[in-house]
């Protein structure tokens, strides 16, 4: 089979591969996945350039990268539950999580349990730009209780991951505070279905989201910079609110004040989309496929590369200039 891949990090066109591998055999309780389609995510990109985790080396002799994909299933191997049957429309979580064979690549076998129906009215593009960032989007918006009638504050809204959070908590029923910066960002925000929009630079923060709530404040926190914004975020939010944090970039070693915390009765939560427990992953899975059957879930697509210029797509990741998903044609790789 025709993949991309690597067997040493650095950068994308130093040491990204194309050619030939060997085809995979499904194990217990996997299926192989003819892919059509593959998703690069920030995640990614660092893995490659050896700069995620403060890791350098690489865990396995060579990795094909990315772990969201969209394709159809064409075996199962033994032991499989029969809940995805061959011949079935698929996407994919996980792909290249702890194990050397990602989605960037014709074929992958994989649990069962990582690979979810694709919509027929959905595109395999589409289906290869949820895992990672639709899971993450639904489970830190959805996953911690109803947010029906509640303030739901999302900070970074016109990311991928923030504004699907700002779509999925919209149809959840919440009042939807985003923040971003600059009229493009907004535009995004409000695009999405916020109900207000806030600019993150803005000396004045609290103060505009409480004028956009009319003095009511943040129930529950969707949080892309935990460390650079846990200060604002201790004066908005009301008395038993949750706070969950997927991101901490700008701020790595985060102060927190602990007392405003404590006294307000803050949950705080850290999510990494890769360790959601079965329960977590499937029943995130489960609402993003009802959105996206009834129509109403926006994932844009910033541009298709086809598999062999894998590179290109790693870099435009990296420049930040991006307005959607960058996804592999895997399916026309020659």
């Amino acid at each position: 089979m025709r993949a991309a891949w690597y067997e040493r990090v650095g950068p994308a066109k130093e040491v990204l591969l194309y050619g030939d591998r060997p085809m995979p055999t499904p194990g217990r309780g996997e299926v192989l996945v003819q892919l059509h389609a593959s998703g690069v995510n920030p995640s990614d990109v660092k893995a490659r350039a050896g700069v995620r985790g403060g890791k350098s080396e690489l865990p396995f002799p060579f990795i094909v990268p990315h772990s969201d994909g969209a394709g159809v299933v064409v075996e199962c191997g033994p032991d499989c539950s029969g809940r995805i049957a061959p011949g079935r429309r698929v996407w994919i979580s996980n792909g290249q999580w702890r194990r050397a064979c990602g989605t960037a690549a014709q074929y992958i076998a994989i649990d069962e349990r990582l690979v979810f129906p694709l919509a027929d009215n959905t595109s395999y593009e589409t289906g290869a730009a949820l895992g990672i960032p639709a899971l993450t989007a639904c489970h830190v918006t959805t996953g911690f209780g109803d947010i029906a009638g509640r303030v739901v504050l999302v900070s970074g809204g016109a990311g991928t991951v923030g504004r699907l959070a700002v779509q999925v908590a919209k149809h959840a029923g919440a009042f939807v505070v985003a923040s971003g910066h600059g009229s493009v960002e907004e535009q995004r925000i409000v695009s999405a279905g916020a109900d207000a929009f806030v600019d993150y630079t803005s000396p004045t923060l609290v103060t505009d989201v409480l004028d956009a709530t009319k003095g009511r404040g943040v129930d529950h926190a969707v949080e892309v910079e935990f460390g650079a914004n846990v200060e604002d975020l201790a004066d908005l939010l009301s008395d038993r609110a949750t706070v969950v944090t997927y991101g901490s970039a700008r701020v790595m070693r985060p102060e927190m004040p602990f007392y405003k915390f404590l006294f307000k009765g803050i949950q705080l939560q850290f999510v990494l989309v890769y360790l959601l427990t079965q329960e977590e992953r499937t029943g995130a899975a489960d609402r993003v496929n009802r959105l996206l059957e009834q129509g109403t879930l926006d994932v844009p697509i910033h541009e298709v590369v086809p598999l062999q210029d894998c590179a290109r797509a790693h870099e435009i990741v990296e420049s930040g200039h991006r307005s959607g998903a960058v996804i592999v044609d895997v399916v026309s790789a020659a």
